[in-house]
């Protein structure tokens, strides 16, 4: 599964950037222009709580007033996204999930982020990119499972191939 392979990489290289042997900031894009961010006032409490988590995996987000945010940098593993989309969706998956710790925050963002930045399922790549990935995640430490536990790989016997393909 490229979608969860790749998940898989860019979760295992943000928390080596974040905690381990490359401690220290998240590599972050910022934007030319700030992004507004209104978020409604039913969320506007979410986001000024969680907004130091949010810094904290790469976004630069700031109070505008009222329930206005201007985002000034997204993780850079999200830069050829729709900055604002992603932020959005970020914000109402947190929703969906208020009464987070903040060690379970941090770590349920870095899990969106990547998701949110992982190559699609189905999305065409070239023979270099394909030996690419699979070369990256033999490096990573857990390459079986994506960060949400969905498997990345699956092994078929020789018996089962020769059934999936009416030999037997």
């Amino acid at each position: 599964d490229q979608h969860a392979a790749h998940e898989r990489i860019l979760y295992e290289k943000f928390m080596a950037q974040r905690y381990g042997t490359q401690q220290g900031d998240v590599a972050r894009q910022q934007l030319l222009e700030p992004l507004t961010l209104h978020v409604g006032d039913e969320l506007t409490g979410l986001v000024s709580q969680h907004m130091t988590a949010l810094n904290r995996v790469g976004f630069e987000v700031e109070n505008f007033g009222g329930d206005t945010f201007l985002v000034r940098a997204v993780p850079s593993v999200l830069s050829g996204d729709d900055p604002l989309r992603s932020v959005e969706e970020i914000v109402h998956s947190l929703a969906e999930r208020r009464n987070l710790v903040e060690e379970e925050l941090e770590a349920r963002l870095v899990k969106m982020v990547c998701k949110r930045a992982a190559i699609k399922a189905g999305q065409q790549l070239s023979l270099l990119e394909m030996r690419e990935l699979l070369h990256q995640l033999e490096a990573c430490q857990s390459p079986r499972t994506c960060p949400h536990g969905r498997p990345t790989m699956i092994q078929l016997s020789a018996g089962e191939l020769e059934k999936a393909f009416g030999r037997i």
